[in-house]
């Protein structure tokens, strides 16, 4: 006998499950955030020129990205292209 499918929000309706992983990822947004955050403790990182531009800069695109365009229903399918293997290489390579 096949047990059916169960999701932790199979018995949410609509409504109800927007709340749930609102709650959800907006806990984990804040986390990572927290997280970036962090990363301008001195005491802890040596920081390379231009990061603190570069990561404005990321967070202002990507917020746009993934999250302004499709509520506003304007985002475009991003073609799938090549991505580098870090983005800390990409933007801070060593020479």
């Amino acid at each position: 006998m096949v047990k059916p499918k169960k999701t932790r929000t199979s018995h949410l309706n609509p409504s109800e499950k927007f709340e749930y992983y609102f709650n959800l990822r907006m806990s984990l947004l804040k986390s990572a955030l927290r997280g970036v955050g962090n990363l301008s403790n001195r005491n802890v990182y040596e920081i390379p020129d231009g990061a603190k531009k570069i990561i404005e800069s990321k967070m202002k695109e990507w917020s746009k990205e993934y999250v302004l365009d499709k509520w506003n229903k304007s985002s475009k399918k991003v073609e799938n292209l090549k991505k580098p293997e870090s983005l800390y290489d990409q933007y801070f390579k060593k020479k």
